[in-house]
């Protein structure tokens, strides 16, 4: 069977007026544009952003119209748009995101799901699903998005691009809509490894200290809790990026607890997205969709002991973690647990893709490392991205070397 692909889409420029775009990657009701400098590291670069940012004057949905309809437009911009801006990047429209970002789908029942390019019967992941398909599709040159569990390394996993979650503080998130304070992170997307690295130098800015990636380890219990058609789809990444260390490491990362940390992580989310959510929520009773709907109520029931439970453990997770992942380590892992799902996908299909694919996602999110996918593997002609993971605020060393394993294999 032949798949229409839809890779080569023409650039977006900044208007006054909505984005045209065959992808259904930007909004249109709340649409602003914006130009950068006309110098800088960033001239004639174009993004999207995740329509979950402040930007004066404008309002942003969080991908739900209700919370469009109930928000007053802000009174400030984020600073990370107003550093891409001044960088000299121009800022061409917000884009969709998962209803409330409590998904990894890349589903949205109100605003419509973003088309995948690769193959448009297919999710392009969430929640950051806008994001990665504006990138995918060609219509900008890079994009932002935000990271919970998951939402900028499972859709780049899914649509062929380069996506980093970055340290938990290491770009400001100021001007970003709440969902879970201690787990949250922000991140981007880009296919070009040059242009990835010129936003990573304006948005990451420089480590603390040098570091030289000497030792890979891979964690057996990540790579078991993928299916095996898809360890097997990873195995010539893998090769590749086992050729640039001086020493590659097998074991457990989790000592065979990665359920229990996805059970921490849960309850940690569920109560801060409680938190953030459940006034809103019990104020205008908005319409949810059945995923994000089942969430919400499950999140309402987390009680404060039970989430201090929680962040206890989370101090342990991240003092095992951290005893394998010392400054000069890497750790590589599958970014997800499936190439993109069909449209065509059940409810119960997609929660167990979720529940599957979570344990690969929780640990940069316990620990607050980063991690960037990818696009090294294909499955069934699709993309299938490969992550890897450093220490806490490595995240330069973690992007440069990452370029250079690209660049390797792209050859």
């Amino acid at each position: 069977m032949t798949i229409n692909k839809m890779l080569n889409n023409k650039k977006l420029t900044v208007s006054e007026h909505p984005p045209y775009d065959p992808l259904q990657a930007f909004v249109r009701d709340n649409h602003i544009a914006l130009s950068g400098l006309k110098e800088g590291p960033l001239a004639d670069l174009t993004f999207g952003i995740k329509d979950v940012f402040e930007i004066q004057g404008s309002t942003y949905s969080n991908g739900h119209p209700k919370w469009l309809e109930t928000k007053e437009p802000a009174e400030f911009t984020a600073s990370l748009v107003t550093n891409l801006l001044e960088n000299g990047a121009d800022l061409v429209g917000k884009t969709v995101c998962d209803e409330l970002m409590f998904s990894l789908s890349g589903e949205n029942w109100h605003y419509g799901s973003p088309i995948n390019p690769h193959d448009p019967r297919r999710y392009c992941g969430g929640s950051s699903s806008g994001t990665v398909a504006a990138v995918a599709g060609n219509l900008v040159d890079f994009a932002v998005g935000t990271d919970c569990l998951g939402s900028i390394r499972v859709p780049p996993s899914y649509t062929g691009t380069i996506g980093i979650r970055a340290s938990i503080g290491r770009i400001p998130m100021d001007g970003q809509a709440p969902y879970s304070d201690s787990l949250d992170s922000t991140g981007f997307v880009a296919q070009d490894t040059e242009i990835f690295q010129k936003v990573a130098d304006v948005m990451l800015g420089k480590d603390q200290s040098k570091t030289k990636f000497k030792r890979l380890f891979i964690p057996t219990d990540s790579f078991d809790s993928v299916d095996q058609d898809i360890k097997e789809a990873l195995e010539p990444a893998l090769k590749h990026i086992k050729g640039f260390f001086d020493r590659v490491d097998y074991g457990e990362i989790s000592n065979g607890k990665l359920e229990e940390w996805v059970k921490v992580l849960q309850t940690i989310q569920q109560y801060e997205v409680w938190e953030s959510y459940g006034g809103w929520v019990r104020k205008y009773q908005p319409r949810l969709s059945e995923g994000p709907g089942s969430r919400l109520e499950q999140s309402s029931r987390i009680n404060l002991a039970e989430y201090r439970k929680a962040l206890s453990k989370r101090e342990e997770i991240m003092e095992e973690v951290n005893e394998i992942i010392d400054a000069d380590t890497l750790m590589v892992l599958p970014s997800a647990a499936s190439i993109a799902p069909l449209r065509s996908s059940t409810e119960d299909e997609i929660n167990a893709n979720r529940l599957q694919t979570s344990k690969l996602l929780c640990i940069s999110p316990l620990t607050g490392n980063p991690q960037i996918s990818l696009p090294l593997a294909e499955h069934k002609e699709l993309p299938l991205g490969i992550s890897l993971l450093s220490k806490k605020n490595t995240d330069q060393a973690l992007v440069k070397e990452a370029m250079e394993i690209m660049n390797q294999f792209n050859k």
